[in-house]
């Protein structure tokens, strides 16, 4: 992701345009991936382009699309999107975690990661994604950004191996 990219994310996000209306021009963009072709390509003319972007997109993007079409930043409108959302979250102390497990965890178990982010980041809230992954054998894996906290029976495996190695 370049940073002109996070610089887009940055001003839609500032434009205060209402999350539905980001998700409905996101969701074209994903249903309909000629329309970012067509944005993109510099050989169709401006006019043009804005004449789709009006037609398909939510009024309330219009603005915002014209300029990232305009400024030739189109092919990377996934990456605005996706880094929109980081610093929304960013902005609101939302942290995404990402929980691996084997069984599918009880709700107090997910809310025990919960208040387990909240306490260790000081954020406000969590966002938790649960992912299964049956070659952890047993535990969990919880991943927040770059760190992991292996409680798997394949990481104390892993661990394990480690040790009888280094003797």
């Amino acid at each position: 992701m370049t940073q002109t990219e996070l610089n887009y994310a940055v001003v839609l996000y500032e434009l205060t345009i209402e999350e539905d209306k980001i998700k409905t021009a996101e969701e074209c963009f994903k249903n309909v991936p000629m329309l970012k072709e067509i944005l993109a390509n510099p050989t169709v003319e401006n006019e043009k382009k804005w004449n789709i972007i009006e037609r398909v997109f939510p009024q309330e993007m219009h603005s915002f699309l014209k300029k990232v079409s305009d400024s030739n930043r189109m092919e990377g409108i996934e990456n605005i999107f996706k880094a929109y959302y980081d610093y929304k979250r960013q902005q609101e102390g939302i942290i995404r975690a990402e929980l691996f497990y084997v069984t599918v965890p009880s709700e107090e178990q997910k809310q025990g990661f919960v208040t387990f982010v909240k306490k260790e980041y000081g954020c406000r809230g969590v966002e938790l994604q649960l992912k299964e992954d049956k070659n952890l054998l047993g535990g969990f894996l919880l991943k927040i950004g770059n760190i992991e906290y292996d409680y798997s029976l394949m990481g104390r495996i892993h661990t394990l191996r480690q040790q009888l190695i280094r003797r």
